[in-house]
């Protein structure tokens, strides 16, 4: 066996073996080897470049796999002799790479190559050709000047794919064309392609489209529909792979803010329990998504009435997010509101001149605080309530100021977290 060959199997051991650093590593060595025996330009190293660009593609390497998927289609387009089946697949994965690199318009061009590419081929009717129309309107989706083509092209895929008879297409389109009007809100036009995907799928995927159409209904209002596909969404997840599953507490996370929305509060206390003990046994405690769990809880908590449960809750999740360097303007908003709902005002100004002094006030931060904080003290009248003007002012009060910073100083100590430092009364020179 030459030592091509040796190192291609080499590559293909290591790549069904998840390895895919040790692919990449004998994948260069594959091409060195070919540039050895200068074997450069046959169809071999055109694929040998094509499989090592796929490679670091998996590996999230993308500046190196577009530079093999771009020298791969220079070759293929000079060896081609009819079949351009190599230089669309790198064409296709560098689009695609692109895209995922947030370089949309380069990835458009590349799709709409494309499409120009598999239409003189293959002709406007083939499945080829569907794939590429659904690729470049996907490839522009997001792009808001271009989403009125994006839908002329999925459908045009969509009917294609619809005389193939490939369901797994079909239900792709339906979901891509639905997005689009989603975008838009235009629910009345996106509910029943999402509709009709769900009655088409099978599997995983009629889970995916029972949870896609529930979100819909949604956002759409229709609450009722939506609970119930939500709750469906779930049982089917739990039966195919248990409450643990991302997809679980997303389903269930979902559900939880319906059941707020609809006036379930006990509703979605319990599911919010139910999240908050799947975090606990899986990700734990720390993580950022429980963070925001906790959070969440404390709203329902506040809402009936209970205060202590839910501060508790949001100095949890102040922690957390302490311990992982985030922003807590969230959580202080939320601190605030509770702390005035409960008619305890030096409390939740005790909050804001702690947000003030830590730095969550840096930058736009501090516009963005005030313009939340406005609405906690104030709802809807005064834009500088007197409970802001009371903080400002005594940011030069030392008085009564070091009580304010001592506690929570000392409340952030508990998490090792150097409190921050108090800075000098106003007007003093400190050079």
């Amino acid at each position: 066996m030459s030592k091509i060959n040796q190192f291609r199997r080499r590559v293909l051991d290591s790549y069904h073996a998840f390895d895919l650093d040790e692919a990449a590593r004998h994948g260069e060595a594959l091409l060195r080897e070919h540039w050895h025996n200068r074997t450069m330009l046959t169809p071999g190293y055109a694929d040998d470049i094509y499989n090592l660009a796929r490679v670091y593609d998996e590996l999230g390497k993308f500046d190196r796999a577009v530079e093999l998927y771009t020298d791969g289609a220079h070759l293929y387009s000079r060896l081609a002799s009819g079949d351009p089946t190599g230089y669309t697949n790198c064409l296709n994965n560098l689009a695609a790479v692109l895209h995922d690199m947030g370089q949309e318009e380069s990835s458009a061009q590349l799709f709409g190559q494309l499409v120009s590419v598999k239409q003189f081929f293959s002709g406007d009717e083939d499945a080829l050709f569907a794939d590429s129309l659904y690729n470049l309107a996907n490839a522009i989706a997001d792009n808001e000047k271009h989403t009125g083509q994006a839908k002329q092209w999925h459908k045009q895929a969509l009917k294609i794919r619809r005389k193939e008879g490939n369901t797994d297409d079909i239900i792709d389109s339906l979901h891509s064309l639905a997005y689009l009007h989603e975008m838009k809100e235009e629910y009345e036009k996106a509910v029943p392609l999402a509709e009709t995907a769900m009655e088409l799928a099978e599997g995983d995927d009629y889970t995916i489209a029972v949870f896609y159409l529930a979100s819909l209904y949604d956002a759409w209002g229709q609450n009722e529909l939506a609970a119930k596909l939500y709750e469906e969404a779930m049982g089917l997840i739990y039966a195919r792979v248990g409450k643990h599953h991302a997809s679980y507490l997303d389903a269930a996370t979902s559900l939880a803010l319906l059941f707020d929305t609809m006036g379930r509060v006990n509703d979605a206390l319990l599911l919010q329990k139910e999240i908050r003990a799947l975090y606990e046994a899986t990700d734990g405690t720390a993580h950022i998504e429980y963070a925001e769990c906790l959070r969440q809880s404390a709203e329902l908590h506040k809402q009936l009435g209970e205060y202590d449960q839910a501060e508790a809750l949001l100095l949890r999740s102040m922690k957390i997010n302490l311990h992982h360097n985030r922003p807590l303007l969230e959580d202080i908003v939320h601190l605030i509101r509770l702390y005035l709902r409960a008619g305890d005002s030096d409390r939740a100004l005790e909050v804001l001149v702690y947000a003030l002094m830590r730095g969550e006030s840096k930058g736009a931060g501090l516009g963005q605080l005030l313009t939340k904080l406005a609405i906690a003290f104030n709802p809807g009248t005064d834009p500088a309530p007197e409970g802001i003007l009371q903080a400002l002012r005594a940011m030069n009060d030392r008085e009564r100021l070091t009580p304010i910073l001592k506690k929570w100083s000392a409340w952030e100590k508990e998490l090792f977290i150097p409190a921050f430092v108090m800075p000098p009364p106003a007007g003093r020179d400190t050079k």
